[in-house]
């Protein structure tokens, strides 16, 4: 939505009937109010109205420069540096291109910058986009920017335009506000200033013509004889004319569609690529020449569409035109897709290896293109990497188990142990005690339930010492007497 300027509603007046010639024509204003917000300065908000030629926006400079306390004739030199690049744009969009700007008119990059300031003071300039140091190459290369790509920033970009006050003074009535409105009628002095400047613009451009040069290309009569060669000259004698050599590129042949056919599968094109996503961007003319088997065969536009979703293409392809020509050709091959004889290019497809030569071939094309390499690392670097990576492998040296305790006595008893101040060392020795050979320590808590249980924890420690030692008598008279160990003597183990 454009925005509707407060500063240039009261400027809009009626529109002009022809049925009043006598129309007042209100006098030009003494001095025009500056922008000096810089929101105001867009094209989004600006009241200025778009100029496209050099010529307009030159005008509006000579005619506004006056109303601005710091204008001068740097100002005018600004703006016709402005004005050489508006041509290059079909919007009259000019690059601001600060750095070659002022060292292509001789200034100061700071003098330079304030008198662009002052053209959008006076509403002549209009910021279409702000540059910033963002690499611009990442947001137009997309996934094809990488390391090494390069950088370049975003440019800031000016749109000239008209301020309403010169439209007013001029004798011009707008059809809309801001940026986008149009020049709809013209009072009777403002109709005559027209027709001044069309007279004067059709002078120019006619003088223009005449002092041009005239191209190489026209032959022109001369008045006098051309000039005698010298004798002895090396050139002196008429050479033959050379013989036209044919191209070497073969004509080219003709596709057999009329003008008026090419122009509806253009249209053609243009219908199936807003339906399908992954063919937007692409030329319509390529689109329209790969599509033309389809065409033959009679689809309309909604049958290529409902043909070509069916592909099922999940990612934008590089070239959409391309890959259609292949899938319509691969398809058409192998039965997925009936279209006429002819409309696609015979499809070839490599004899069977029966022997195996092929297979041998490329075997020996690896063999002769990466054996020696191979070959050079097997002799310097597979002994040095085998053993980085052996020591890199040797697993750690075993660390003895940690003791597991026993007869560890149920968490109330402990915590009721530990309701008493005691030090880290009676904590943990009453947690895990480790020596079967000797009691626990006795609770801190002396209470009958207490005294029961560490009698108990004691007796098994006792009887658990007592069955090690059984065990290892056994063991010990056995070996001595037989030798090895009898079936009686295991049966004790158990």
């Amino acid at each position: 939505m454009q925005h509707i300027c407060a500063r240039c509603q009261h400027l809009q007046a009626a529109t002009h009937t022809p049925n009043t010639p006598h129309t007042p024509h209100l006098p030009p204003p003494e001095t025009i109010p500056l922008i000096k917000n810089a929101s105001e300065q867009h094209i989004s908000t600006t009241c200025s109205r778009r100029l496209r030629h050099p010529e307009d926006f030159l005008d509006a400079v000579k005619w506004a420069v006056k109303y601005h306390p710091k204008a001068n004739t740097t100002t005018l030199a600004v703006a016709h540096d402005l004005a050489a690049n508006m041509p290059a744009s079909k919007d009259g969009h000019v690059a601001y291109a600060l750095a070659t700007r002022h060292r292509r008119l001789g200034m100061a990059r700071s003098t330079v910058a304030e008198h662009v300031a002052i053209l959008r003071e006076l509403g002549l300039l209009a910021w279409v986009e702000h540059g910033s140091l963002r690499n611009a190459l990442r947001t137009r290369l997309g996934h094809r920017f990488g390391p090494g790509t390069g950088y370049r920033p975003t440019a800031t970009i000016y749109a000239p335009c008209a301020p309403p006050e010169y439209d007013h003074a001029h004798g011009q009535l707008r059809h809309g506000t801001g940026y986008h409105s149009r020049i709809r009628a013209y009072t009777p002095q403002g109709r005559l200033h027209a027709i001044a400047n069309t007279r004067s613009g059709q002078a120019r451009t006619a003088r223009t013509a005449r002092s041009a040069r005239r191209t190489p290309s026209v032959p022109t009569r001369t008045t006098y004889p051309p000039a005698r060669r010298r004798e002895g000259r090396k050139d002196n004698a008429t050479r033959p004319p050379r013989a036209a050599t044919p191209s070497p590129r073969s004509a080219h042949r003709t596709t057999g569609f009329t003008p008026q056919q090419a122009a509806a599968g253009i249209a053609y094109a243009q219908r199936v690529r807003l339906e399908i996503w992954w063919t937007q961007g692409t030329c319509l003319r390529q689109l329209a020449y790969a599509l033309r088997p389809l065409i033959h065969a009679g689809y309309t536009w909604q049958d290529t569409t409902h043909e070509l979703t069916r592909w099922h293409v999940h990612t934008r392809p590089t070239n959409a035109a391309a890959l259609i020509h292949a899938e319509l050709r691969r398809r058409a091959h192998t039965g997925n897709l009936h279209l006429p004889e002819g409309s696609v290019k015979p499809f070839r497809q490599p004899p069977a290896d029966e022997t195996g030569h092929r297979h041998r071939t490329m075997l020996q094309h690896k063999q002769e293109q990466y054996g020696p390499a191979f070959a050079r690392y097997r002799q310097t670097l597979a002994g040095p990497l085998r053993t980085a990576l052996q020591q890199s492998t040797t697993p750690p040296t075993p660390q003895p188990p940690r003791p597991r305790p026993q007869l560890r006595e149920p968490e109330h008893v402990f915590h009721r142990a530990c309701s008493t101040p005691r030090n880290p060392r009676d904590i943990y020795r009453s947690r895990a005690w480790n020596r079967p050979d000797k009691p626990p320590p006795p609770p801190a808590v002396t209470g009958e339930e207490d005294q029961q249980l560490w009698a108990e924890l004691a007796d098994h420690a006792q009887a658990a010492a007592a069955f090690q030692r059984l065990r290892e008598d056994l063991e010990n008279t056995t070996t001595t007497t037989t030798g090895t160990p009898t079936q009686s003597d295991t049966s004790w183990r158990g």
